[in-house]
């Protein structure tokens, strides 16, 4: 598949990656916790299964699925944070899990609801003790601060203290204190959760350009779906800890994300009558579906073949019944929901 490509060279390599998590079953009431204090039955969680894949140099791949799906465990095992129950993970040449110095200077993990920066102190302090860790030489630190500084434009804010600051202002210094030291690999764990969309924007361009500028590797989880439409070359789909499905975006975009929907508007609140008619009159049509949003609204999906035919029959039969017509592209709710089978 295409994330397994290697004309570039492999830089994360995960063969057959599993982590299982040990919990102890426990009966309900008072009788069921004096017992477990002196017997409990060992059981065993899979968060991750029979995981593998290829990411090449340069590659921003995007690990994505439902709450509980097994992606930030993924992250960790590849940034060494948790051992896997088994498998085999390979980043740049090394075993995550040793945690050795060279592998963690080449590395950046960062997670939108966890912080590494001193809450009472500026940022720039955070930055300062960052330069240290990793030995960034003093006129490369300086060169790079001031750079992502003005890209991200908070030139103004590096020296308030961060508890100051908003979540959108925060999470910028976030990923500067994280790529000061230009790291090989970036894990991005729900980057631009919780922020408003201006924000957002603004770090998927300043991600994008730095990518660009310095060809990072990065695997990226998100449950927002401009994350991974603004960012991603390739897609890993996730459901309880297997992989489901795996290709380039351009591809997934091709088989799912082509699908339109038009929004019949009615004068009368009659969508049922409409619905059966539509369907008699465009059963010709394929696979269309219609379903009846409001008393007073209808929504048709149609495959991007035919979508421009059901648009010309709806308005040479249909038309003195409608008030408007809105033609809007299928959402990711709706594409996991195909994929899942849900």
């Amino acid at each position: 598949m295409p994330v397994q490509a290697v004309s570039r060279g492999s830089v994360i390599t995960a063969e057959r990656i599993g982590k299982d998590y040990a919990y102890y079953k426990k009966e309900p009431g008072l009788r069921g916790s004096l017992r477990n204090l002196f017997h409990r039955e060992p059981l065993l969680k899979s968060a991750v299964n029979d995981l593998s894949f290829r990411i090449p140099r340069g590659a921003i791949t995007g690990l994505i699925g439902l709450n509980g799906a097994g992606k930030t465990t993924t992250l960790k095992m590849l940034s060494g944070l948790i051992l896997p129950s088994r498998g085999r993970i390979d980043v740049l040449g090394y075993r995550p899990f040793d945690k050795k110095r060279e592998y963690l200077r080449r590395i950046s993990m960062v997670m939108g609801n966890k912080s590494q920066l001193w809450w009472d102190l500026p940022a720039l302090d955070s930055f300062e003790l960052n330069r240290t860790i990793y030995g960034v030489e003093d006129g490369d630190y300086r060169d790079t601060l001031r750079t992502m500084v003005e890209l991200l434009g908070v030139e103004e804010l590096v020296n308030v203290q961060v508890r100051r600051l908003s979540l959108g202002e925060r999470m910028k210094m976030e990923l500067i204190a994280a790529l000061l030291h230009k790291p090989d690999v970036i894990f991005l764990d729900e980057p631009t959760i919780g922020l408003d969309v201006v924000t957002q924007h603004s770090i998927r361009e300043f991600l994008k350009r730095y990518c660009a500028a310095h060809e990072s590797t990065v695997i990226l989880t998100s449950h927002n779906f401009n994350d991974i439409v603004s960012l991603c070359d390739s897609l890993i789909l996730l459901d309880n800890g297997e992989k489901i499905y795996a290709d380039t975006f351009a591809n997934f975009k091709r088989d799912f994300l082509s699908q339109k929907y038009f929004i019949l508007k009615l004068n009368l609140p009659n969508a049922d009558e409409i619905i059966k008619s539509l369907e008699k009159s465009l059963e010709s049509r394929g696979n269309l579906q219609a379903e009846k949003v409001e008393d007073n609204a209808v929504r048709l999906s149609a495959d991007p073949e035919t979508s421009l035919d059901i648009l010309k029959d709806i308005s040479n039969n249909f038309i003195e019944e409608l008030s408007d017509i809105n033609i809007e592209n299928i959402g990711m709710e709706d594409v996991i929901r195909r994929i899942y089978g849900r």
